[in-house]
Formats: structure tokens, C-alpha cells, sequence
């Protein structure tokens, strides 16, 4: 499976990346919410 990748975002609310998978994050913000990553897995 092929990465994707997050650049300069600004992530808000309830489990922003909820069960994301094989994720690259750079430069990022997760604000006014719980558990962002919550299930994520290869990140």
C-alpha cells in the first residue's frame, strides 16, 4: 500500500484521523479534539 502524505494542515475535531493508515504527517496541527489518531497504525 502507497503512503499518503500530510503537509501543513490544520486538524480539528473528534478523532481527526480516525483508523488512518500508513500516513506521513509533517507540519501538521490537531487542535480542539480527542484521540486524533485513535486506530491508527503505520504512521
Amino acid at each position: 500500500m502507497q503512503e499518503k502524505e500530510i503537509r501543513q494542515e490544520y486538524l480539528t475535531g473528534e478523532r481527526a484521523l480516525f483508523q488512518g493508515a500508513d500516513l506521513k504527517i509533517y507540519d501538521s496541527i490537531f487542535a480542539d479534539g480527542e484521540s486524533p489518531l485513535k486506530e491508527g497504525h503505520d504512521i
